[in-house]
């Protein structure tokens, strides 16, 4: 491999020196090497190393190739063996010298491999082979040295697993606040800035990334992962019948979908959707319009969620995305629409300090919301708007689930279920 010189700065950190500088993707896929021995001398060591490198990067090449906008960041490539060199370069700028600047010249004999982007290294090297136009593109990488004995390799594997380790994935709040290529994302923040139900503050963002909502909160109704994850269930079943699934896709395959941004005719179709479910919604459950008329006021959901009667279970996190999906899943299995599909389960008791909720959302005597049972909440509602919906291996689950929650024998079980049967809506 013939030798090149590398415009690059070099830099240092602790006792570390480095050089940042830029490698096109063919050189990435011509010079850069998985690595073998260069942390271990022990033949399992260095398999597990490589099993870690798993199928992501068959995502990332699919986002190379599919992503116009694609961008990564740096790359980590240690290098060692060859003779690499350091050409400073002096450069006077203002009446300041700089030595920072200059060339890196590789002979092409030194072996270079990733210490931090094993995924992207592959992803690129696939991504080139399918469409070689991309040769030519550039990529940032941080040059560190290796020297491959045991001092070196302890050096190296100690910032690997530095680098590996203290890497924090992107928060869930950061995603729907940022990304530009997940659909559901994308539209839920326009529905924050656009949509009556959720302006004004109405949904709550934690900065600790919880779902739940403080006990003190008198204005939201929902909290912003909430709503994120409410609107994800819509989009499953919307894509599914958009695609003409006999089955609605996994969590797995929808999260594939959502690495991509689509076409802007296909996000406008979806929240044209999105904004026709919420729009039904608070048509039709009671209470919606009269929180969404009053929003503007500091305690406008203390009515609906409060310490007293525990109000409204769809002003609960925990229980509207149960709620949402529920409602898919009977338009679904009965092919009814989504109007008629509301009205039914609106029409079912949902003030959670009233049966059936006592004992499942509600400690009537604590008067607190117990978080323990959200599993049956699903079941439980559909079992209430139509226990035909459930299949019999799906009823047995839910009597099994609901006695546990109820903390009856599954011998009485039907006498509780015979009151789920009569599960009406009262006045609040």
């Amino acid at each position: 491999m013939k030798s090149i010189d590398i415009p690059a700065i070099r830099g240092y950190m602790g006792s570390i020196i480095y050089y940042t500088a830029t490698f096109t993707f063919k050189q990435i896929a011509e010079r850069v090497s998985p690595i073998d021995d260069e942390l271990y001398t022990s033949s399992s060591l260095r398999d597990q190393i490589q099993r870690s490198l798993t199928k992501n990067y068959v995502s990332i090449k699919n986002y190379i190739l599919t992503q116009k906008e694609h961008f990564f960041n740096a790359l980590v490539l240690a290098i060692y063996d060859g003779e690499p060199t350091w050409n400073e370069l002096e450069l006077d700028f203002k009446g300041i010298d700089y030595y920072s600047m200059g060339f890196l010249r590789l002979n092409g004999k030194e072996k270079i491999f990733p210490v931090d982007g094993q995924h992207r290294v592959e992803g690129i090297r696939e991504a080139i082979k399918e469409n070689p136009e991309l040769e030519d593109e550039t990529i940032t990488v941080i040059f560190i040295g290796h020297h491959n004995d045991k001092e070196g390799k302890e050096k190296t594997r100690r910032i690997f697993s530095t680098l590996n380790r203290y890497a924090k994935p992107v928060k869930p709040g950061d995603i729907i606040a940022l990304d530009e290529d997940d659909t559901v994302a994308i539209v839920t923040r326009n529905l924050l800035e656009t949509y009556p139900l959720f302006i004004n503050d109405n949904v709550k963002a934690d900065l600790k990334g919880s779902k739940a909502l403080s006990d003190n909160d008198t204005k939201s109704f929902t909290s912003l992962l909430t709503l994120y994850d409410t609107n994800r269930i819509i989009y499953t079943y919307y894509k599914s019948r958009n695609n003409k699934q006999e089955k609605i896709y996994n969590s797995t395959k929808i999260s594939e979908f959502l690495k991509f941004r689509p076409e802007q005719e296909e996000l406008d179709a979806f929240e044209g959707y999105l904004r026709n479910f919420w729009d039904q919604f608070c048509n039709i459950f009671p209470g919606m319009g009269d929180y969404i008329s009053a929003s503007a006021d500091p305690a406008a959901a203390s009515r609906f969620r409060n310490k007293n009667n525990g109000g409204l279970l769809y002003f609960r996190p925990v229980a509207l995305p149960k709620l949402v999906k529920a409602i898919c899943e009977t338009c679904l299995r009965k092919k009814i629409s989504l109007e008629s599909c509301m009205q039914g389960y609106a029409s079912i008791e949902m003030v959670i300090s009233n049966n059936p909720w006592i004992g499942i959302l509600w400690n009537i005597r604590n008067k607190t919301m117990i978080t323990s049972n959200k599993t049956v909440i699903l079941s439980m509602l559909m079992f209430i708007y139509d226990e035909s919906l459930l299949t019999p291996k799906e009823l047995d689950n839910f009597k099994k689930s609901y006695a546990k929650a109820l903390e009856v024998r599954k011998d009485q079980i039907e006498e509780k279920l015979a009151l789920l049967r009569n599960a009406k809506r009262l006045k609040i």
